[in-house]
């Protein structure tokens, strides 16, 4: 009975995804890169998910752009998730956006993406609800 616990649970969606925006301090501005990560935050919640982005105030003081400090950060949210957002400019009126989810206890792969946003585009990229949505179906 035990183990037919731990399985089901092993397989269980993903319910908490934590973003943490870890783009280059001068590839992209701050604030375009803070509303570029809430975006990914919205896009995640529209697929059922809770997820919150980690404040840059929540990481260790010395950076934390690759490595388990970035697990370990989702786990202290209780996300079973870490998605890595890295925004850059892509001309003067579009930025880049590069994605990648990752499972907090261990660093294994979920989903990646990347797409160009403009900055008067209103419409979710096509590419983010996917990715969205490819988080939302992972199981462990």
């Amino acid at each position: 009975m035990l183990l037919s616990l731990c399985l089901i649970l092993a397989q269980a969606p993903v319910t908490k995804v934590a973003v943490v925006d870890v783009s280059a301090p001068d590839d992209i501005y701050e604030d375009v890169s803070r509303g570029l990560s809430d975006a990914v935050v919205e896009a995640l919640k529209a697929t059922g998910l809770e997820a919150i982005r980690i404040d840059e105030r929540d990481l260790p003081a010395s950076g934390c752009r690759l490595g388990p400090c970035l697990g370990e950060a989702a786990r202290a949210q209780n996300a079973q998730v870490v998605v890595m957002v890295d925004c850059s400019e892509a001309g003067e009126t579009a930025s880049g956006v590069k994605l990648a989810a990752l499972w907090s206890n261990n660093g294994a792969p979920v989903a990646v993406s990347k797409y160009q946003v403009t900055h008067e585009q209103k419409k979710v990229p096509k590419q983010l609800m996917k990715f969205a949505v490819a988080v939302a179906k992972a199981k462990r």
